[in-house]
């Protein structure tokens, strides 16, 4: 019998899953993520980078799907938080200085200078490779919906930032509509020089709730 959706359970990290989180977005998340692989100083993904996606444990927004085993294997992860939310620590390397200020062009791109939509974004959304085709990925961004209808009620949007063809066609999937997009090439830093390299791009979506 091959596993499926209810094979699996999902609940909110706490601080006592900090370093299984960290092992597993190592292990299947950055190694895989476009705008980590293309950059140009080389496709490993910085401490601060991975320090600010463990940030969220403490806020709450960060739900694992595990197997139904008695050892409870981690093999999904999703991490959200307010739209309105600061970066909690420290941009200490070009690279991640150089993602943020990607995603802040896209931003502006979709939203316009100042969105009047409050607003919960997904940030990061990974399936461990031999458990994906399971519908893991969309549970947890349906379980990410939940939460914040559960905790944030007033809220009017969930937004995400699709780095890869997969992710933004399950976006659509779950009722996302596409804001804006922007590619590696179209964008520039002040000296005109290209930051992520390769043909890549990342869309923005909406999904109203």
């Amino acid at each position: 019998m091959e596993q499926g959706e209810f094979d699996y359970k999902y609940a909110v990290a706490t601080e006592t899953d900090r370093e299984i989180v960290r092992e597993a977005l190592a292990s299947y998340f950055y190694p895989e993520e476009p705008l980590t692989l293309a950059h140009r100083d080389g496709p490993a993904v910085t401490t601060d980078d991975m320090e600010h996606a463990l940030s969220f444990l403490t806020k709450g927004t960060v739900i694992l799907a595990r197997t139904q085993a008695a050892n409870g294997e981690l093999v999904g992860v999703s991490i959200g938080g307010l739209a309105t939310d600061d970066i909690s620590v420290a941009i200490t390397t070009r690279k991640f200085a150089d993602i943020v200020a990607f995603l802040e062009v896209l931003d502006v791109r979709a939203y316009g200078t100042a969105s009047s939509t409050p607003s919960y974004h997904v940030h990061m959304l990974a399936v461990h490779p031999a458990h994906r085709a399971h519908s893991i990925g969309r549970r947890l961004m349906e379980e990410q919906i939940a939460l914040v209808r559960a905790r944030w009620p007033t809220l009017s949007a969930v937004t995400v930032e699709a780095t890869g063809p997969s992710s933004c066609r399950l976006m659509k999937r779950i009722g996302m509509r596409e804001m804006a997009r922007l590619s590696f090439a179209d964008y520039r830093d002040d000296a005109d020089e290209q930051v992520f390299l390769g043909t890549g791009e990342v869309v923005a979506l909406e999904m109203a709730i």
